[in-house]
């Protein structure tokens, strides 16, 4: 862009490569497919929102929407890392510096209170 001026050719932001409509023209075309075989009931959701219906519909069984909220809650909230705590082996080394300290005449204590020879 040396020397030019920019014209404003080029895709907008937020439009998708050629690769990215590929993919999502190909998506649409196994779905419409699937949509075919399966016939008009078919879920059009993904799995997630499978288990989501499943779990929340209280006219199932419990241990059917219990299984179905175990299996979607590792999409929901992130698991807690887990930690080891036990440490064994050297961390690191710290030695301990003396602390420079200035060299000053001594303060005479009845300058301190502000009342200097009055007792």
């Amino acid at each position: 862009m040396r020397g030019g001026k920019r014209n404003g050719a080029g895709r907008r932001p937020g439009t998708p490569n050629k690769r990215t409509e590929q993919r999502e023209q190909a998506m649409q075309e196994a779905a419409s497919q699937v949509g075919a075989v399966l016939g008009e009931g078919a879920f059009e959701g993904d799995a997630h929102a499978l288990l989501m219906m499943i779990y929340k519909d209280t006219s199932k069984p419990l241990d059917v929407r219990l299984d179905a909220a175990k299996a979607a809650i590792g999409y929901e909230k992130p698991r807690l890392a887990t930690l080891d705590a036990n440490l064994s082996g050297e961390v690191g080394t710290y030695t301990a510096l003396p602390i420079p300290v200035e060299e000053r005449d001594p303060i005479p204590p009845e300058s301190v209170n502000g009342h200097a020879g009055s007792n």
